[in-house]
């Protein structure tokens, strides 16, 4: 460890990145417990300053892949992968509601995150508002699975080390590599994944990431407060994987038929009494669902949903899922589904069947 954080260490100027052995083998010491706490430390800090090059972020994952098998979920076509480990300050999780539209609408949902006490609440805390359920463990996420196109998983369950490694933000103050791998780690391997990040070059560093790895398919997007949600107030970039062929793509709100809204349209803390906590926001999700809330902050969940949807498959563009997602929102549907995932999970519950294909209008 010591050489490996020599390499990496030496300042702008003299630092190198790892080979792909050297990248696996610095993570497998450090998951192992063969690395000292100041080691693990060093090593974390010298690679935030340095940045993780494309080939030693593909070589982390892998690492961190190999320690934990991959989930078995019963019915994997059609679901995405949505890792969730940004930090809110200034806006509502709008991808707790775009999620709940797109599964009701057809597509599955993989969202995994982390606890997260740096920020005054997280997104674990509005979906125990919600009386969402969270699985912790591998076996209850496929039994979430089996039951509901919808499953939000706590990854301290699945994946100890990393979560452990996830926590040192508190003491450093700093993300470091672990969030990135978090990112990319695909727990079930799904054939899609939706990641958000917040700053620019990792656009290009983790798509090309995954096509190294052999990802299918992937939109990687400099999203909202770095979570995997597009702008309803500007434009966001992104990449896209599919296939091995990367392109560059630019989302507007008026590629869904929005026009472009304020940013106090996502914002947590301009809507009444109690704006800001998880209680308020958990009420705003309801109330997005159950058709009672209109105008931009409707727009945004829509727009979200549909670039969910285009993930999964069940339409070949943003422009193309937008009436799916607002038929399923309008129709009721989106608010029904909230309230069985809520009632879910009881002895009484069917196993969840996937739908068929849905038919997109021309």
């Amino acid at each position: 460890m010591d050489q490996l954080i020599a390499k990496i260490g030496k300042g702008l100027k003299g630092a190198k990145d790892l080979t792909w052995d050297e990248a696996k083998s610095a993570l497998n010491a450090i998951i192992e417990g063969q690395a000292t706490d100041i080691q693990v430390g060093a090593f974390l800090m010298a690679m935030r300053i340095k940045t993780e090059s494309i080939g030693e972020l593909a070589a982390f994952t892998a690492t961190a892949r190999n320690w934990a098998p991959p989930i078995q979920l019963p019915h994997p076509a059609k679901m995405v992968d949505v890792p969730l480990y940004g930090e809110k300050h200034n806006t509502i999780h709008v991808v707790v509601a775009a999620s709940l539209v797109a599964a009701s609408a057809g597509a599955g949902m993989f969202m995994h995150g982390v606890e997260n006490p740096q920020v005054p609440y997280d997104l674990p805390q509005v979906l125990r508002h919600l009386q969402l359920p969270i699985a912790h463990t591998s076996a209850e996420a496929i039994e979430h699975a089996s039951q509901r196109p919808w499953v939000y998983m706590d990854l301290a369950g699945y994946h100890a080390p990393l979560t452990k490694l996830l926590d040192l933000r508190r003491e450093f103050g700093l993300q470091n590599l672990s969030h990135q791998v978090a990112r990319l780690l695909n727990p079930a391997r799904l054939a899609s994944q939706v990641i958000g990040i917040s700053h620019p070059p990792y656009l290009d560093k983790m798509v090309e990431a995954l096509d190294m790895l052999g990802a299918k398919r992937a939109l990687i997007i400099q999203g909202v407060e770095g979570f995997p949600e597009l702008s309803v107030s500007a434009p966001s970039l992104a990449r896209e994987l599919r296939s091995g062929h990367i392109s560059s793509l630019i989302f507007r709100p008026d590629d869904a038929g929005f026009r472009f809204g304020p940013f106090q349209a996502m914002s947590s803390t301009i809507n009444g009494p109690g704006s800001g906590s998880p209680a308020h926001e958990a009420r705003l999700i309801t109330q997005l669902l159950g058709s009672r809330q209109r105008g931009d902050q409707r727009a945004w969940v829509i727009v979200n949903a549909a670039l969910l949807l285009y993930a999964a498959g069940l339409a070949s563009s943003l422009a193309q899922a937008t009436p799916l997602a607002q038929d399923t929102l309008d129709s009721g549907k989106a608010g029904a589904f909230l309230t069985a995932l809520i009632q879910g999970h009881s002895p009484q519950t069917k196993p969840f069947v996937p739908p068929a294909p849905a038919v997109m209008p021309a």
